[in-house]
């Protein structure tokens, strides 16, 4: 699978110390290492428009599994991920890490307007 899910997976999954590859049930998927959440990426190839849509399977557990958004997913991991690399660091130095973060989420994704709007509501 090598559409707009898959990169959004591979992503978050690159968001390290947070985040790790991991093969699972024939996908590269991203594993949290705070709880054993599984990202997977969702076959979108039948449909008119990728969404990136991820499935999450909460703490690793099939039985607890959604579909959620892949661009809002990833846009949190970037922020917990810039917080976390940015402990110890001037203030300048985490947002100059977190604008590196996110423009490259935007490269895969496209606008996050709607992201950023989601998460100030």
């Amino acid at each position: 699978m090598a559409g707009l899910s898959q990169r959004i997976v591979d992503y978050i999954a690159e968001l390290t110390p947070l985040y790790t590859f991991q093969f699972a049930d024939g996908h590269d998927c991203a594993l949290s290492l705070t709880d054993g959440t599984l990202y997977m990426p969702v076959d979108e190839s039948d449909h008119e428009m990728e969404e990136g849509w991820v499935a999450v399977l909460w703490q690793g557990d099939a039985h607890k599994r959604s579909e959620l958004p892949g661009p809002l997913l990833a846009h949190q991991a970037a922020l917990r991920c810039a917080e976390l690399r940015g402990v110890g660091h001037p203030l300048s130095e985490v947002a100059a890490y977190r604008e590196i973060l996110l423009t490259r989420l935007q490269t895969i994704c496209g606008s996050l307007a709607h992201a950023e709007v989601m998460l100030r509501s």
